[in-house]
């Protein structure tokens, strides 16, 4: 999800609410995804940034501009839990922090 050749615009925080919404950990290998979970990665990707779209529309008119921090269910450190009540873990990954938890699948 951030490989920018993949993907283009999917930043650090988008990349880990895409996954826990997934349930795919940030340490799978992506080639070891089974096809159903690729479904379902594709299926959150569309999902969520559809939902950040009308979030920041419906927040800032005609400008798709702003950030959707408050709208985040794992991505920040002052989060805590996630929905489902799983404690939130944070650990540096490629030179940047992945927010997950351990409900997220590891596919290696």
């Amino acid at each position: 999800v951030m490989d920018q050749k993949k993907v283009r615009g999917i930043g650090n925080s988008y990349a880990d609410e895409i996954l826990w919404d997934a349930k795919l950990s940030p340490f799978s290998i992506a080639s070891a995804i089974p096809k159903p979970k690729v479904k379902k990665l594709y299926e959150s990707l569309g999902s969520l940034l559809k939902e950040a779209i009308q979030v920041i529309s419906r927040e800032n008119g005609d400008e798709l501009h702003g950030k959707l921090r408050d709208a985040m269910k794992v991505h920040g450190a002052q989060i805590k839990k996630s929905p489902t009540e799983a404690v939130i873990k944070s650990e540096k990954i490629g030179g940047r922090i992945a927010y997950y938890t351990d409900e997220q699948v590891v596919h290696n």
